[in-house]
């Protein structure tokens, strides 16, 4: 993905666009100066230079200025904002996050894995896989409270009763009411923010486990 370090912007290396146009356009204007300080030295007295054709040049010259320093304004404005949002998002270093994700971290037995049931569930199961996709645990007789989020409860053993490595998994779950029908669920995890990126206007954390999750994903802190 390309994650710039927390606090850093689009603009903190290497030269603006709007500075190296800023330097070209010092340029230009040095030429110009140069062209026409030549002309009039050198005009003939009887038919002397037109000087509309210089003011229409230096008229083009300073709009093009213009246009410079409004990009300046706005590349400075940006890397303000970025600064801000980064700032922002460093106030959750360490914090605990809840995030919509399929994605949990085994660690010690224990599952960082959480879901949300709309009402009216009877019955709510989990399917658990391991990187590769493969099946390595069904949990059933899970919690049907839709008042808010329900833990998945994984031990870490797989459906033989083998205690699993620690690391990443996935996760579904499905609810269905009386009658056998879906219910709508959603599925999250809770973790650690370990890192604070900042990159194309937008903050991203790293949690625990080495997930990378934008800003928008996060749900509540605390």
């Amino acid at each position: 993905m390309g994650l710039a370090p927390v606090l850093s912007t689009s603009t903190a290396t290497g030269t603006s666009e709007s500075a190296t146009s800023l330097s070209q356009l010092g340029e230009d204007y040095t030429r110009f100066l140069t062209l026409l300080t030549a002309q009039i030295e050198n005009q003939d007295p009887l038919q002397p230079v037109d000087s509309t054709q210089f003011i229409s040049q230096l008229a083009q010259l300073s709009q093009v200025e213009q246009a410079v320093s409004t990009n300046t304004n706005l590349e400075n404005l940006t890397a303000q904002m970025g600064s801000i949002l980064s700032a922002s998002g460093a106030s959750l270093l360490g914090e605990d996050v809840t995030v919509e994700t399929d994605e949990m971290q085994l660690t010690n037995a224990t599952s960082d894995g959480y879901y949300a049931v709309e009402a009216g569930a009877a019955s709510v199961s989990a399917m658990i896989f391991d990187l590769d996709g493969n099946l390595v645990r069904t949990i059933s007789g899970l919690s049907t409270d839709s008042s808010g989020l329900q833990p998945v409860d994984w031990d870490g053993l797989n459906d033989s009763g083998n205690l699993l490595l620690d690391g990443d998994y996935t996760f579904t779950v499905t609810a269905r009411d009386g009658d056998g029908n879906l219910v709508d669920t959603s599925t999250y995890r809770k973790a650690k923010v370990e890192q604070v990126l900042f990159t194309e206007g937008q903050n991203y954390f790293t949690l625990t486990g080495d997930h990378t999750v934008a800003a928008e994903q996060v749900l509540s802190a605390g």
